[in-house]
């Protein structure tokens, strides 16, 4: 009975130490020059592979840069503990004028990063 008791407890503390690795992607935005620039909106959308109407696009975000140029998002909502595999998105700025934009290969569990130059 005891030994069951402090078996159940040790796999009770080992698996609420359990913590997954942040899924995120973080988008530096530059000019011709190489100057980060702030206030463009990124918009960061999935590239389904067989998509239909019925079937909502889980990847569907919009950012403006910060004051040093970047777009941080945090896609843990998108990728589960445990879960294998990646996902596409297409990421696009656009400023005045000036447009990039970038394919991106998204991974569980790591910071994900693209820059773009508006030209």
């Amino acid at each position: 009975m005891r030994f069951s008791c402090f078996l159940f407890g040790l796999i009770l503390i080992c698996s609420s130490c359990y913590r997954s690795k942040t899924t995120s992607l973080t988008i530096e935005v530059k000019n011709t020059a190489g100057n980060l620039v702030p206030g463009v909106l990124v918009e960061v959308l999935a590239e389904p592979t067989a998509n239909t109407e019925e079937t909502p696009l889980l990847i569907d975000y919009e950012k403006a840069t910060n004051n040093n140029g970047i777009a941080f998002f945090n896609l843990n909502e998108v990728y589960k503990a445990g879960q294998t595999g990646v996902a596409i998105v297409k990421v696009s700025v656009q400023s005045n004028n000036l447009y990039d934009e970038t394919v991106v290969e998204l991974n569980e569990g790591i910071d994900n990063k693209a820059d773009l130059i508006l030209q």
